[in-house]
């Protein structure tokens, strides 16, 4: 694939950003069109919208179609071009940012856009749970139930999602879980369960630190039940990609995973909240899609 793209479509969520993601409009958008792309855009306006915008950009033969927005918005975006050649770029807006920190974009609106003609081309691996596809992560417990609270809270940020975490933990009791991960039964009280396609949640809080988006396989980061004092302990392991060395934290790679059983109506996908209906099968897309990194 050429290293230049010259039709490029941006999928702006207006909403991002503490309500700045249409500052591409006065930024990247003349930074592209400065380096001789033909620039199109559009801001969205419903839940799926960036999904069908991105499948219809696609469609019309745009070379680069650009998520401008959080993982939320990455997410949709990535659900309208898996399959395709079309490549994704993304100028991170949101909260978490957890592809675009595993690409190694930058967070500086102006960088990244220079890696979206810049940068390397790479095809990554998308993983479903049930039907809904993921990036990044997805999983049950604890951190499902902080992104169903952050979904309904009136403001958002790292502040907010670090305060969700403190009130969550203090009564938070674990989950009753029974799941095959490549045939071999899990049966265990659980804190919380990730499915890893890449290393982080987000904002470099690394859960699976040796997951890789381009080995075929799913990190599975099985976190069981632990006394509250090691709360502290599993923060600082998330910032310090000490996770696995825990004593009460298995990981394992697999293929395809059977969550027969789990004791919560929760789960994220890419930091978005879900509703788990069980059994339910997570396993790696038959598809792929592109993207543009700063790696």
């Amino acid at each position: 694939m050429s290293q230049q793209k010259n039709k490029i479509f941006l999928i702006i969520n207006k909403f991002a950003g503490h309500q700045n993601g249409a500052s591409a409009l006065d930024i990247v958008i003349p930074y592209l069109k400065k380096h001789g792309c033909s620039v199109e855009y559009f801001l969205t306006d419903y839940p799926g919208h960036a999904t069908e915008l991105a499948s219809q950009a696609s469609s019309n033969g745009f070379d680069l179609v650009v998520a401008v927005g959080g993982d939320g918005t990455v997410n949709e975006v990535a659900k309208g071009l898996i399959g395709s050649h079309t490549l994704m770029g993304i100028i991170p807006m949101g909260s978490g940012n957890g592809l675009a920190r595993e690409l190694g974009i930058s967070m500086n609106m102006r960088k990244s856009a220079r890696t979206l003609l810049e940068g390397k081309t790479i095809q990554l691996d998308v993983c479903k749970l049930n039907t809904q596809h993921f990036l990044c992560t997805s999983g049950i417990g604890f951190d499902a139930l902080v992104a169903h609270k952050m979904s309904k809270a009136t403001s958002r940020g790292f502040l907010k999602y670090i305060q969700l975490v403190v009130q969550e933990s203090i009564f938070y009791k674990p989950l009753d879980v029974r799941m095959k991960i490549d045939g071999v039964l899990i049966e265990k009280p659980v804190f919380l369960i990730t499915f890893a396609n890449a290393s982080q949640f987000g904002n470099n809080a690394f859960i699976a630190p040796a997951a890789s988006m381009t080995d075929g396989l799913i990190d599975v980061v099985v976190v069981r039940k632990f006394a509250k004092i090691w709360m502290p302990v599993f923060a600082v392991a998330l910032f310090t990609k000490l996770i696995p060395k825990l004593p009460f934290v298995e990981c394992f790679k697999a293929k395809q995973i059977e969550l027969e059983l789990a004791d919560t109506p929760y789960y994220h996908f890419d930091g978005e909240p879900g509703q788990l209906q069980t059994p339910a099968i997570i396993k790696l897309d038959a598809e792929k899609i592109w993207v543009r990194c700063g790696k």
